[in-house]
């Protein structure tokens, strides 16, 4: 196993905030990657202030930045520009997700950049993209917006109104962009040039259609609706037990009907006259799925798992994040960590998905505080006291 982190050596200026850059970024830098966050010094991160909160620390924020170092510095001022620009010297990658204009009102968009820094990978997610409409009037975004239009709201009761669905796009947009980052560095070992990155949250979200948004993208040439899917959308996917829930999966199989009623031994109910076809199904599913919620009722999530598991029916218990927290096999993945906050004390947190098993991520230090590397990397980039205190009295640094 090698001592040297995945991404040791990699050094990346991250201004992203809130969720969508930063669980990227902090994924990169568990994999050892040096990523300084870039922040305002009167407020930092946005998610700073977003609860809830153990003494002061918000749990968000700590959930999403750990093994980065904080810099504080005011961007608009000319001695904070030329600390930036000093630190993008030294960087491989700069991140952020600012909506477009934002970073070249402070002279630090892609094109003030690449000339000068030519092996510099300059990576952002937005809203909307890159060109269009949206992009072009620079249009706020936000998760549900882009869920909204990418098609992730349902409205399974015509009377109500739609309601979103789905996980937080900024997740998939985020860990996106990683990918985008990863894919930038390996084509700059071959050539020697930086790039541009980018994806956005429009894109990401619409992306996430691509098992069923060909049928509906294709919805005027389909020529049959019957099949194992087809089969899947008649029984419910979860049901209520004698002590909770759990979740059933009707996948491959030509009669899940079948084979989820004889397993509940409830016996064939696919042979029952109103329930012998797809399209009856289908049509009386409310009374099927009736007769199987009766049955679940009647035994613990724990004793339908035993029973059904041999018998080949997938299934699960529908867990709180809470329970999934305790759960044995999230716990040996690695996906429950604890950590030691020097204001909040022990932290318990989510643990970084992707397992490399030759260099593995280290969990080194809880999200910092603000502005608390500041000096720290002033100092690394060539700063004297005397210049840091400069920095200081001209507001540039807290």
């Amino acid at each position: 196993m090698s001592t040297l982190s995945a991404l040791s050596g990699i050094r990346i200026v991250d201004f992203s905030h809130v969720y969508q850059g930063p669980v990227g970024t902090q994924i990169l830098a568990d994999y050892g990657a040096d990523v300084i966050k870039v922040e305002r010094p009167d407020a930092g991160d946005w998610s700073r202030r977003w609860g809830p909160f153990v003494h002061d620390v918000s749990l968000p924020y700590a959930g999403l930045n750990r093994n980065k170092r904080a810099f504080a510095v005011n961007a608009k001022s000319a001695p904070g520009q030329q600390a930036i620009r000093a630190l993008i010297a030294t960087a491989d990658v700069l991140v952020h997700n600012f909506r477009a204009g934002v970073m070249e009102k402070l002279n630090l968009g892609y094109d003030d950049l690449a000339a000068p820094f030519p092996r510099l990978i300059y990576a952002s997610s937005g809203g909307w993209g890159d060109h269009g409409p949206s992009a072009d009037r620079a249009r706020g975004g936000h998760d549900l917006m882009a869920r909204a239009e990418a098609g992730w709201f349902t409205q399974p009761d015509p009377a109500k109104p739609p309601f979103p669905a789905g996980i937080s796009a900024d997740y998939p947009a985020g860990l996106m962009l990683m990918q985008g980052i990863l894919m930038a560095l390996l084509a700059r070992h071959r050539t020697g040039q930086g790039q541009r990155v980018t994806t956005d949250l429009l894109s990401v979200a619409f992306h996430a259609h691509s098992w069923e948004g060909p049928a509906a993208m294709n919805a005027a040439r389909v020529t049959a609706t019957s099949g194992v899917s087809a089969n899947e959308s008649i029984v419910d996917k979860s049901f209520a037990t004698l002590d909770g829930y759990i979740e059933i999966s009707p996948v491959f199989s030509d009669n899940s009907v079948r084979d989820i009623s004889t397993a509940i031994e409830l016996g064939d109910l696919s042979q029952e006259a109103r329930f012998s076809t797809h399209a009856l199904q289908k049509e009386n599913g409310r009374a099927l799925n009736a007769l199987l919620a009766g049955r679940f009722r009647t035994k613990t999530t724990a004793q339908w798992l035993v029973e059904l598991e041999p018998k080949g029916v997938f299934c699960a218990k529908i867990n709180t994040i809470e329970e999934a927290a305790a759960d044995a096999q999230l716990q040996a993945n690695g996906m429950v960590i604890e950590m030691d906050h020097g204001a909040a004390g022990r932290l318990r947190l989510p643990g970084t998905p992707v397992r490399l098993h030759g260099t593995p991520p280290v969990p080194r230090q809880c999200a910092p505080a603000l502005g608390e590397h500041t000096v720290e990397i002033l100092r690394e980039l060539g700063y004297d006291q005397a210049a840091i205190g400069l920095l200081r009295s001209a507001g540039a640094i807290p």
